[in-house]
């Protein structure tokens, strides 16, 4: 599913290639029986909300018309199920990544395959813009989170610390250089750019003795927490308390409360802060800034 970023809207899709459209009160305005031929597997919208694109297992990547209800374009190029997809938070630019270990780039007006990555050696599961629009993130079975340079238009750098398929990519909405991932062990990494071990290790965020696989993470809009949903039937939301060794969710009442033990050293003078968009990048401090929601990165 997504949200417009008017967060009047969202769509959703599903094993039987349905997309539907909703309004924010849950009524359902629109059903889309024939959108795709396969599962769809993920959906992405443009600035604008005037456009959204979608992606399916039956290897391709659609563009659809929100206001009209219908499809514009559809891309073609991918050898297998496309698992992926993201918009380009500023340009007609679409990232997209399947099972068939490739990154493409496509550009929204022309229907024109723009780019192919082929660093990857396994699946990718999941492809996301850094709201800057000049990074694009990758996560695949392969056990490695890759950084590519659009400005350079090649891989800038690799993230390994996974000891299994990465499943899931969320960057942080206010740090640019900070982002988060899942795995299908059920642990979930912190990273800062500029740094080649990860920041934070939850290595069992998520357990369960069939399937741990972390498929979803979502920041909230300030990024005080981040919210997990795994293949386990659970979700989780993590955020920083006044303890100085532990993250967890505010357990009072919650059907969803979580905790995390951890050496991570945390500080703590009050309540937690929001970094500026100074705090957390490399040339303004590196080892010893604030992560938000997390801590120090050490």
């Amino acid at each position: 599913m997504a949200w417009s970023f008017g967060d009047e809207d969202w769509i959703s899709g599903d094993d039987g290639g349905t997309i539907r459209y909703w309004k924010s009160n849950m009524s359902n305005v629109l059903v889309n029986e024939s959108a795709h031929h396969e599962s769809v597997r993920d959906l992405s919208f443009c600035r604008s909300n005037l456009k959204f694109c979608s992606c399916s297992d039956d290897t391709t990547v659609k563009i659809w018309d929100f206001e009209r209800c219908q499809q514009e374009q559809t891309l073609t190029g991918h050898g297998w199920n496309v698992k992926s997809v993201d918009w380009h938070p500023t340009n007609s630019l679409i990232a997209s990544g399947g099972k068939d270990s490739v990154v493409k780039l496509w550009d929204a007006r022309s229907r024109r395959e723009l780019c192919s990555f082929y660093d990857h050696k396994n699946w990718v599961h999941s492809v996301k813009w850094n709201r800057n629009g000049n990074w694009l993130l990758t996560a695949s079975k392969d056990h490695v989170i890759k950084l590519y340079d659009l400005r350079a238009m090649k891989e800038l750098k690799s993230f390994r610390g996974h000891q299994n398929q990465v499943t899931a990519l969320a960057w942080h909405p206010l740090t640019e250089d900070y982002f988060v991932s899942g795995s299908s062990d059920g642990s979930i990494f912190h990273w800062l750019v500029g740094h080649v071990t990860p920041q934070v290790e939850i290595p069992s965020a998520h357990s369960n003795s069939y399937n741990n696989s972390v498929w979803d993470l979502q920041w909230h809009p300030i990024g005080h927490m981040i919210c997990s949903g795994s293949n386990d039937r659970t979700t989780k939301f993590w955020c920083r308390t006044g303890d100085k060794s532990k993250i967890s969710q505010n357990q009072s009442n919650s059907a969803f409360a979580c905790h995390m033990n951890s050496n991570f050293p945390f500080p703590y003078d009050g309540p937690p802060t929001i970094a500026t968009r100074d705090q957390g990048t490399i040339g303004s401090g590196g080892v010893g800034t604030i992560i938000p929601g997390v801590g120090i990165a050490v």
